[in-house]
């Protein structure tokens, strides 16, 4: 850090020196390339100052013709070769652009492509100019090319079609990408971007139902009979061995987002007694406390005891406090039940089962002095 808050008079060295304009320029990119550490931004920024397009022009010939020279390096050492080109690719593609070159900037993304797998920087210079044919046959090529070794790529390609489609305002297709997109990652995000667009298509009780339906019992919603929109023009979500239905912690999260206490207890009674006795940290049973403490208090209070009661079963001050976090919250709420005499037993109880932990003893005194176990005056 010491380092890089010197290197602003590397900079105006570097300014003032004897060097041509395009000498300048280029030792500011070889200095930001070979920095691992972040310490030469300050030459980043430099590079993005004004400076004469003859300077730009030449640095963009070095860099183009380095480019041209440049050896991939063998499958061990693939991924940093593609990174390091892919740094000096940009620099070349942001000399061009300050040289007034636009024409080749296009060109050079679709060689680079597949030399790195850099689709994603393609389709967006192709979006950006409403290219959006070529950006399509690029999507589909970039997702064959990435899905099994850079499966990131891949998913950011079909999203950049979603991004087409919205441009386009096809709804329909919007609706079929986001339901797919559902499909490879359910959760309570990719929920919500499939009811806002369904309201653009009147259809979220169809798309809701065959989601549910996905979640449950594992059917595909544009294989059931009846689904109104058209194929998505994407490779299929393929199943995962990891799959399991019902998926159980998806189905709760969304009845939580829907504020549906019911069928939140009901997914949350199908997991398997294990995985509860010995805690479930999915969604959290805090989150699953609180959104059906008012539709069924008991089941409330026992989720809350239950966690502070593995919490205190650890053995340690820190698990104590933790636990103390819950227990406030089910005290509360047997208070407000009135069931304060039930809250002051179980305390109690605590109190005789764990007798010897001194630091655990010290907060339920805490507890017991909290207005919530205090009658109202």
């Amino acid at each position: 850090t010491e380092i890089a808050a010197c290197m602003p008079v590397i900079v105006r060295a570097l300014d003032r020196s004897s060097l041509e304009p395009a000498g300048k320029l280029g030792w500011a990119v070889d200095a930001v390339l070979k920095d691992q550490f972040g310490v030469c931004d300050a030459f980043a920024e430099y590079l993005h100052r004004k400076h004469p397009k003859a300077a730009w022009n030449a640095l963009a010939d070095q860099l183009l013709a380095r480019l041209r020279t440049l050896k991939r390096a063998r499958n061990e050492n693939r991924f940093s070769s593609d990174f390091a080109r892919d740094q000096l690719s940009d620099w070349t593609i942001h000399a061009l652009e300050r040289a007034r070159r636009s024409e080749e900037i296009i060109s050079l993304c679709e060689a680079e492509a597949e030399k790195t797998g850099s689709y994603d920087r393609l389709v967006r210079r192709l979006i950006d100019v409403g290219r959006y044919e070529d950006a399509e046959r690029w999507i589909q090529k970039g997702i064959k090319a990435t899905k099994k070794k850079w499966p990131g790529i891949a998913s950011s390609l079909r999203g950049k079609l979603l991004e087409i489609r919205t441009r386009q305002k096809d709804w329909p297709a919007v609706a079929a990408i986001q339901v797919e997109t559902f499909v490879r990652h359910p959760s309570r995000r990719t929920f919500t971007d499939c009811r806002k667009v369904a309201a653009k298509v009147k259809a979220w009780p169809t798309i809701r139902g065959r989601l549910l339906d996905y979640l449950e019992r594992g059917m595909l919603p544009w294989k059931q009979k009846g689904w109104p929109f058209p194929e998505s023009g994407l490779d299929a979500p393929e199943p995962s061995r990891q799959d399991r239905f019902p998926m159980i912690e998806e189905l709760i999260d969304i009845a939580i987002c829907e504020k549906k206490p019911d069928m939140v207890l009901h997914w949350y009674d199908q997991l398997p007694q294990r995985r509860r006795s010995f805690g479930w940290y999915g969604i959290g049973e805090d989150s699953i406390a609180k959104a059906v403490q008012s539709y069924a208090p008991d089941r409330a209070v026992a989720i809350w005891k239950g966690l502070a009661e593995r919490l205190i079963a650890q053995v340690k001050p820190s698990a104590y406090r933790e636990a103390a976090k819950y227990l406030r919250k089910a005290g509360r709420l047997m208070t407000g039940q009135k069931k304060q005499e039930e809250w002051r037993q179980y305390l109690q109880d605590l109190r005789e089962k764990h007798a010897r932990k001194r630091r655990l003893m010290e907060i339920l005194d805490a507890l017991e002095g909290n207005r919530i176990v205090k009658k109202r005056r």
